[in-house]
């Protein structure tokens, strides 16, 4: 077992390393992933920047923030005294990704994209006077693996599936929730493609 593991590891960076040394071209994202934030379903947003080799290996770094509202009601101090108000997080992180797809066959293309980064959490409010004020603010780090499933049904377009899992460290000034499942699901349209198309090739 482990000689047959050590082997499967040697093919796949074999593998990773032909695709690499394909002429690379620019490779541009923007996509949504589902999440939690304390048992609360949330949006994320990624715009990503990176290069990609032979269709198959993607790397480069991108910025991912929360869309969703996550709001609520905290004690904050305020002119020597207490009172409850309705506090929002914001969380952002910038993260190096790598993506690989392990088996593409005809329509069929599966993946497995890897983030690792860092960024913040806080929590705002808005005091007596109308100001924005932060509550709570911390450093976050990040790490999140998924498995993507992609069915191309069109020339431009494909459905895709995906399921993973985002840990997020040194969370806990933030009093919420943050490591959690993600998972997308959705239609990813080839923009590079469509727009070779509309210029004639």
């Amino acid at each position: 077992m482990l000689v047959s593991g050590l082997c499967a590891r040697a093919q796949l960076l074999d593998s990773i390393g032909l695709f690499l040394g394909q002429k690379p071209r620019l490779n541009l994202v923007v996509d949504t992933r589902g999440s939690f934030v304390s048992n609360r379903q949330v949006t994320v947003m990624g715009l990503r920047i990176g290069l990609e080799h032979g269709a198959r290996v993607r790397y480069g770094i991108g910025y991912n923030f929360l869309l969703t509202q996550v709001e609520r009601e905290r004690t904050v101090s305020e002119m020597g005294a207490e009172r409850i108000a309705a506090t929002r997080l914001r969380l952002g992180y910038f993260a190096p990704y790598f993506s690989y797809s392990f088996y593409v066959r005809k329509r069929w293309e599966v993946s497995i994209p890897v983030q690792v980064g860092v960024g913040s959490g806080s929590l705002i409010y808005r005091d007596l006077d109308g100001d924005r004020q932060k509550l709570q603010r911390t450093t976050v780090w990040v790490y999140e693996p998924l498995m993507v499933v992609q069915y191309r049904f069109w020339k431009y377009a494909s459905f895709q599936l995906g399921w993973g899992y985002r840990v997020v460290a040194r969370s806990k000034g933030l009093d919420e929730l943050l490591t959690a499942p993600i998972y997308v699901l959705g239609i990813r349209v080839f923009t590079r493609e469509l727009w070779q198309n509309l210029r004639g090739g």
